[in-house]
């Protein structure tokens, strides 16, 4: 006896938890699920593209940076003689630090901007974040 009223108990309280329950049918669920492989081919896409795009620009700000240290640390960062040695010396390891930099940090925007706006404007160009 103890059996079957239990088993009624949990059978309606699994019907009214079930009417109870939201039925998920609104239109952003399904959008979701139908845009995420969308996404997913926008975050490779943006990913690929976003890595040379990096290696570029934090390239050439890293070169600059490193021009600038070398020609501070030889007494003036704006005299012609000290910026050229600057170029030679440290121009060079600055570019392969901020390629190495940029291409982690393109990755990483190709892959955010890629998700959140597949295939736009902002997921093939690098801004100043």
């Amino acid at each position: 006896m103890l059996n079957q009223v239990a088993f009624s108990f949990l059978i309606s309280a699994g019907l009214l938890g079930a009417f109870a329950a939201p039925s998920l049918a609104d239109d952003d669920t399904y959008k979701g699920v139908l845009d995420f492989p969308f996404k997913v081919a926008g975050c490779g896409v943006g990913a690929v593209v976003g890595v040379p795009l990096g290696m570029v620009k934090d390239g050439v700000k890293g070169g600059i940076a490193g021009t600038n240290v070398v020609a501070k640390a030889l007494g003036n960062e704006n005299g012609e003689i000290q910026v050229a040695i600057g170029s030679v010396v440290g121009g060079p390891v600055g570019i392969t630090a901020g390629a190495a930099f940029g291409s982690v940090d393109g990755l990483w925007h190709g892959i955010r901007t890629g998700y959140a706006k597949p295939f736009s404007d902002d997921s093939f160009t690098f801004k100043d974040e």
